[in-house]
């Protein structure tokens, strides 16, 4: 918008400032040539009288006269040239009145062999035979025309800067809630569903306003009955499933199972187990997507944290580190429980999918401090390091494995719930790097 404004300003400064240049210039040219017009009659009028006395000579007569300053004036007798001063360009100079001239005609015209140009006034004499020329150097309208082509371009110049300033005024007032509308589409696609406009008394954007509001409101009403369906279908499930893992049970301790029928067993006991995983993990971003679930955040360094998941998954604690090496305790604001879930999802991940957990590092970076968990797997593709973290997704487009699907994405969204950031790198030798970002809490006091 401002572009436009500065290029319609632009248009109609140019077309003023051209349309005045040249209405001033015939007026000024047309002034001009009235006054050497005046000026020729008057020197044509004494050199005629004089030649007219009895012995007169036209040098005498040129020399006799004081014509205008920057003015030359010749006269032509007897097919002989004369100059008021020793310049003999008489011929070239008038050339452009001398038809005129020879047909009994006052001439004026303009010739653009000196520099400014100059005003051409021819007069007949026929009285003495003779042909009067004045040439007058036209420098002041030169300096006139372009003094006045200088200030017309800075005019249009100054419009040009003041439209665009105007356009930029207007366009950030106009859209002003167009960029209201983006920032809030930003925080609702970020998962911010209490973002709300401002009402205005603007009819043009009270509709627009209005249906944004209700658009985000149906969006997190259908959100929330969508989390609270799942949840619902998850915690129905329970019994049945529960039920299920006690007959299984039953069945595994059995005598006298054909080694078939333990094959079936077994392959159900899997798959159920997976099943309850599944169901568990779905409850679990049931709670997460409806804000629930949360026990009170406490303050504790983030070794412990590690210490603790990897006591949970099997592991021994010499694979943990901390950078730099004897760095003080780096404490953060968690809810234990759900941090630990982070924590042993992705050293389990490591485990099933990574070729084995390699190690797990505390970064300390801070303002924040860096939890990686690395694996010695193949590593993940760099296009899909962002899908993995969606639901049911699975690295290399599997369609089926020993986990829900869910546990990146449970492991996302409590992070993000804690303030914090969790992505996938490339570990140098090979293998992936998950690296579980968190703000730093101060030391609470003992």
């Amino acid at each position: 918008m401002t572009i436009a404004f500065a290029l319609g300003a632009l248009l109609l400064s140019a077309s003023l400032a051209i349309g005045t240049y040249f209405s001033a210039r015939h007026f000024l040219v047309e002034q001009r040539e009235r006054t050497a017009l005046r000026q020729a009659f008057t020197d044509a009028a004494r050199v005629r009288d004089n030649l007219q006395t009895s012995g007169a000579q036209v040098d005498e007569v040129l020399g006799a006269l004081s014509p205008p300053s920057g003015a030359i004036i010749y006269v032509r007798r007897h097919g002989e040239w004369y100059s008021s001063t020793l310049d003999g360009g008489g011929p070239d100079l008038t050339a452009t009145v001398q038809p005129a001239v020879a047909d009994g005609s006052v001439g004026v015209g303009w010739n653009g062999a000196t520099d400014p140009p100059s005003v051409v006034v021819g007069v007949p004499l026929p009285a003495v035979d003779a042909e009067y020329y004045e040439v007058s150097v036209a420098e002041e309208l030169d300096r006139t025309l372009w003094t006045l082509a200088a200030a017309l371009a800075g005019c249009a110049a100054i419009t040009t800067l003041a439209g665009a300033g105007v356009g930029r005024v207007v366009s950030r007032r106009v859209l002003a809630p167009l960029d209201d509308v983006t920032t809030a589409a930003v925080r609702v696609s970020a998962g911010d569903m209490s973002t709300r406009l401002e009402t205005t008394d603007d009819p043009d954007l009270a509709a627009l306003v209005g249906s944004f509001n209700h658009m985000v409101d149906a969006l997190h009403h259908r959100i929330e009955r969508d989390a609270r369906f799942a949840a619902d279908v998850s915690h129905e499930l329970r019994t049945p499933v529960t039920t299920l893992t006690m007959s299984l049970s039953l069945l595994e301790d059995a005598p006298d199972l054909s080694p078939r029928t333990e094959q079936a067993v077994r392959l159900m006991g899997d798959e159920l187990d997976r099943f309850r995983r599944a169901l568990e993990d779905l409850l679990t971003l049931g709670k997460l997507d409806a804000g629930r679930g949360e026990t009170e955040r406490v303050a504790v360094t983030a070794t412990e944290l590690v210490s603790q998941a990897l006591m949970a998954t099997g592991h021994a604690l010499d694979v943990a580190s901390v950078e730099p090496a004897g760095s003080a305790d780096i404490w953060v604001h968690v809810d234990r429980p759900q941090m630990l879930r982070v924590l042993t999802n992705l050293i389990r991940n490591a485990d099933l999918h990574g070729g084995g957990l390699t190690g797990v590092t505390v970064v300390d970076g801070g303002d924040v401090v860096d939890v990686e968990v690395q694996d010695h797997g193949p590593g993940v593709p760099a296009a899909e390091r962002t899908r993995i973290f969606e639901r049911f997704a699975r690295a290399g487009g599997q369609k089926r494995g020993t986990g829900s699907g869910l546990g990146l994405s449970i492991v996302e969204q409590t992070v993000r719930a804690h303030h914090g950031d969790v992505w996938c790198t490339e570990r140098h030798g090979g293998g992936a790097v998950f690296v579980v970002r968190l703000p730093v809490a101060n030391r609470p006091q003992q």
